[in-house]
């Protein structure tokens, strides 16, 4: 059944219609499935592959190893907490890709990662990657080396962001963050939007900060502009352009579910209550507060699912000679 449902998840990537015709699909396994265009780990994958192409990260139980992006990469997974956000059914393969550090060096610029998993922090040291729909237990280092511009962190599920020299006019929107996030450097820029920060404080300098709801302690700048926010803690800060609609003294309890108990804290804990909820439109524009809120259609994805078809339902029976398929595919936007 595992190979089965690995071909048909590359049938459908290849199908899919984001993906264009010059670009080539290389599949990652480190499961001993092997073929054409098929490798054990990033690294290998990377030395075969021509700028533009997609690298697509299968499902192990085993981590796959570190990896240096020096090209201009498509890097996708299955997404994560896949068994804890069923049902319904993201993935009829519930196991994730969980990889360890990746760095993207000079030569990756305009790089896209999206629903990979991994147990420390990654690394950006050139422009315009975009990092969405991942789970790290770990940073992301803006600018790691040296100056970087354009960096996109969106839709997920991570510690919080450093920097190590300057970095411009970097997106940080619709995550849930759960450490600390702090990026000061004189020469700084970027938006922070509708993120749910539920822990660890955040300090940012010469940023845009607006729809996010802060667990913790909010640091600005003098040339900070921060308007539309929500905040645990029970005074507000006072430097920075200060806008008319943000709200101190708003616990968690009052905004997210904070449920289910078991399996324990997961991203689904951080959905806005039903019924009367303060943080419902509340943002500007009218958007939501936090993650799930967005006016562009960016809101946080439950489960990291990558912007790909999926197989959600996959069953086999063998009766005489004829096999007997049920599939169930979704795409994901």
């Amino acid at each position: 059944m595992k190979n089965l449902s690995a071909s048909l998840l590359f049938v459908l990537l290849a199908l899919a219609g984001q993906l264009a015709s010059a670009q080539t699909i290389r599949r990652v396994n480190n499961a001993g499935v092997t073929g054409a265009n098929i490798y054990a780990d990033l690294t290998a994958a990377q030395t075969a592959a021509a700028n533009g192409d997609i690298i697509q990260v299968e499902p192990s139980t085993t981590q796959y190893p570190a990896f240096n992006c020096t090209k201009q990469l498509t890097i996708v997974g299955p997404g994560y907490f896949l068994g804890e956000n069923q049902p319904p059914a993201l993935q009829a393969n519930t196991i994730t890709a969980n990889i360890s550090t990746i760095t993207f060096s000079p030569g990756s610029a305009g790089s896209t990662v999206a629903g990979l998993e991994s147990n420390t922090s990654w690394y950006i040291n050139a422009n315009n990657i975009t990092v969405q729909r991942c789970k790290l237990t770990g940073y992301i280092y803006l600018a790691y080396g040296s100056n970087t511009s354009g960096a996109v962190l969106r839709q997920n599920y991570f510690y919080g962001v450093q920097e190590s020299s300057i970095s411009t006019n970097s997106l940080i929107t619709n995550n849930i963050i759960y450490s600390s996030t702090n990026i000061n450097a004189v020469g700084a820029s970027g938006e922070f939007s509708n993120n749910s920060v539920i822990g660890g404080g955040t300090s940012l300098n010469n940023f845009t900060v607006r729809n996010n709801y802060f667990a913790s302690t909010f640091t600005p700048t003098a040339n900070t502009n921060w308007d539309y926010n929500f905040f645990a803690q029970t005074t507000l800060p006072t430097l920075g352009t200060v806008g008319t609609h943000n709200t101190a003294n708003v616990p968690q309890s009052a905004i997210f579910v904070l449920a289910p108990t078991a399996p324990g804290q997961f991203d689904a804990w951080y959905k806005l209550k039903t019924g009367t909820n303060p943080a419902t439109g509340a943002g500007q524009g009218g958007v939501d507060i936090g993650a799930t809120g967005s006016a562009t259609g960016y809101g946080y994805r439950f489960g990291g699912l990558p912007a790909i078809p999926a197989i959600y339902q996959l069953n086999q029976a063998v009766t005489g000679n004829s096999l007997n398929v049920t599939l169930g595919t979704r795409s994901n936007n």
